[in-house]
């Protein structure tokens, strides 16, 4: 979706500093919408994963109920058959009633899962915070649940200028009752809720989007075209391997130099994925010497002009995008190359991912220890491959890119052809010096 998930949009607070209370009620009251629809249809559709993740965000921020993997369809009136094995009903712990702890526990399908969901979730939308960010073990939050503890509703979590917070945190606290029949239905929701929406303008609304798209612009522009000054004022070398078909963008346009006098280095081929570039706007590269010391400011310098390079293939701006690591400064631009790539190409990695590349990038994060073992667990018990992949993608927005470099070589190696181009991914030595490889275009 153009605009990610709902997790994204609350979390991500440099890209997205402000998101307005009339949007967060929007985003709110859709929700509650979709699932009431849901669960009148016959029979009706319980979701069983609501979470943040799961609520994906079109052009406009409206809002789009994805993956119905745990989905059951149920008749309310019959129970689960008691011959039968009882399974897990699924979930991410967080979202989930105390009463589906227990996967041996005899229990109807209910749709006071996903209402409890949905109040863990109003939470997050008016604090903008993870519930319980301050566990780790999974084990911990579903203890304190059962024994009836919530995320804090004070003033601290949930400052007083929310409007109508009074009546929000009755829905809430109602919503994730420890007792599953005192939760109100999504209809009692949506009759509560109604009321909340027609207080609000409907330029309100166009006002918050304007300005989310706005900051949007602004931060990807400023992620771009701007690096860290901090301790940065050293010169860097970068050693160059000489070979016979090294890469350059110093080129006019990128195509084999015609200098009689250049035998070694040479530049990529042509390719349509690259813009002309003027002989001017990557002059300060040159890879005609061994080494070539450049100064923060010249770095600086040749990383704005790269930037009319396609950065997703050409080592000019890749070089200078992944992170170039001055003397006592181990800061990293974040995000890295691999995850925007993996961020923008989402879905297409959701539908395109085999099973067996899935297997292989869960194995090699593993044997590297990027990858803990609840979260393994967490990616592995889910039944279907396109929610084992996506929850794989959210766990990658959290690890990092060393994560998500594991990830795209796992891609490139087995062949995901529709994702092409893949990002061309620079490891940095610990000697501070850069390696240009001989690299194939994708």
């Amino acid at each position: 979706m153009p605009n990610g998930s709902l997790n994204e949009l609350l979390h991500r607070k440099t890209e997205y500093p402000d998101v307005a209370w009339p949007l967060r009620f929007r985003i709110l009251h859709e929700i509650a919408l979709g699932v009431n629809y849901l669960h009148n249809m016959n029979p009706p559709l319980l979701h069983h994963d609501l979470k943040t993740q799961n609520i994906l965000l079109d052009n406009e921020f409206h809002v789009k109920i994805a993956d119905f993997g745990l989905s059951k369809w149920r008749m309310m009136s019959l129970s689960q058959s008691r011959g039968s094995k009882s399974s897990p009903e699924g979930g991410t712990i967080i979202y989930m009633p105390p009463e589906n702890y227990e996967p041996g526990q005899k229990t109807r399908a209910s749709v006071k899962h996903d209402i409890y969901s949905y109040a863990v979730i109003t939470w997050e939308v008016l604090s903008r915070r993870q519930p319980f960010e301050e566990v780790t073990n999974p084990l911990q939050i579903m203890y304190s649940v059962s024994q009836g503890r919530r995320p804090d509703t004070n003033e601290e979590t949930l400052p007083l200028d929310i409007p109508h917070r009074p009546l929000m945190i009755s829905l809430i606290e109602r919503g994730w009752a420890q007792n599953p029949d005192e939760r109100p239905s999504f209809l009692k929701c949506l009759i509560e809720l109604e009321p909340i929406m027609g207080t609000f303008e409907e330029i309100t609304f166009l006002e918050a989007v304007i300005q989310l798209k706005k900051t949007k612009l602004q931060s990807t522009s400023s992620a771009v075209h701007s690096c860290d000054k901090k301790q940065m004022e050293s010169p860097l070398n970068i050693p160059v391997n000489h070979s016979p078909q090294e890469e350059s963008c110093g080129s006019s346009q990128l195509y084999k130099s015609s200098s009689p006098g250049t035998s070694r280095a040479q530049s990529v081929p042509e390719s349509k994925d690259f813009l002309p570039v003027k002989p001017q706007d990557c002059s300060s590269v040159n890879l005609d010497h061994c080494r070539v010391k450049h100064s923060w400011d010249n770095t600086v310098s040749a990383f704005q002009r790269a930037t009319l390079c396609d950065h997703r293939t050409t080592l000019c701006s890749a070089a200078v995008i992944s992170p170039l690591v001055a003397e006592g400064n181990s800061e990293h631009l974040q995000p890295g190359i691999a995850q925007q790539w993996i961020q923008s190409k989402r879905e297409d990695i959701v539908s395109q991912m085999t099973e067996a590349c899935l297997n292989q990038s869960l194995d090699a994060l593993l044997s590297r220890d990027l990858l803990m073992k609840e979260d393994y667990e967490l990616i592995s018990t889910k039944p279907t491959r396109t929610s084992k992949v996506r929850q794989l993608l959210d766990t990658t927005d959290i690890q990092g890119e060393e994560f998500a470099k594991i990830i795209v070589q796992k891609l490139k190696d087995n062949k995901q052809m529709g994702l092409h181009p893949y990002p061309e991914i620079l490891t940095t030595s610990r000697s501070l010096s850069l390696n240009f490889p001989q690299n194939k275009i994708f």
